[in-house]
């Protein structure tokens, strides 16, 4: 037990003879009616103190429920992140790039980080300033992107700094989290129905 323990053991024992001489002090005490007060107070401050200790544990169990009930929110679980799959078998993220929340699919398909034009000036950018002279091939065929960097996205907890990107000057459905940004951590994986990214 270290000093901050004793201290709040040497409280509760005070607060308890405090409580304890009030009543006593009272007439006519119905000695069967503090016992019981006693009791429930006692209750009280053992499932107080349970929750205290296992704060931590509480935290990762509601960070695992809002992550089944909201698949796009990161659930961090020690050092890893941890994302769910989306209904229809993507993985979608949030993100904070430049102090704005963007929406991106993760797609191991694509080479760069790239964002929609629609996301390109929430973040800031300015399109009429881009070259775009950048070519991609694409299932739906060469599609045409300018080279950007971000000056910062943060992931959970994580933050990176001057983030070489690109926007692509067709339409999106959602901008995309390719393999440039994966490969800054030190593992991803895909486990089950999770996609598990380690720094």
């Amino acid at each position: 037990m270290n000093n901050s323990d004793s201290h709040n053991l040497i409280y509760l024992i005070l607060l308890l003879i405090i409580i304890l001489s009030g009543f006593i002090s009272r007439r006519n005490n119905d000695w069967s009616l503090i016992f019981k007060y006693l009791f429930y107070w006692s209750l009280v401050g053992f499932v107080g103190v349970i929750i205290y200790s296992y704060r931590f544990e509480f935290l990762g169990f509601k960070n695992r429920i809002m992550g089944e009930i909201n698949p796009r929110s990161v659930r961090v679980e020690g050092e890893n992140i941890i994302i769910n799959i989306s209904e229809d078998g993507h993985f979608y993220i949030n993100l904070m790039v430049n102090d704005s929340k963007i929406l991106f699919m993760i797609d191991t398909g694509a080479s760069d980080l790239v964002l929609s034009k629609s996301d390109a000036i929430k973040v800031g950018i300015n399109l009429n300033n881009l070259n775009f002279n950048k070519t991609y091939q694409t299932a739906n065929g060469i599609s045409w992107g300018a080279s950007i960097i971000l000056k910062q996205i943060q992931i959970g907890n994580i933050k990176f700094y001057n983030v070489n990107a690109s926007v692509n000057q067709g339409d999106m459905g959602s901008s995309l989290l390719g393999m440039s940004f994966l490969r800054q951590f030190h593992r991803y994986e895909f486990f089950r129905d999770k996609l598990i990214l380690t720094p």
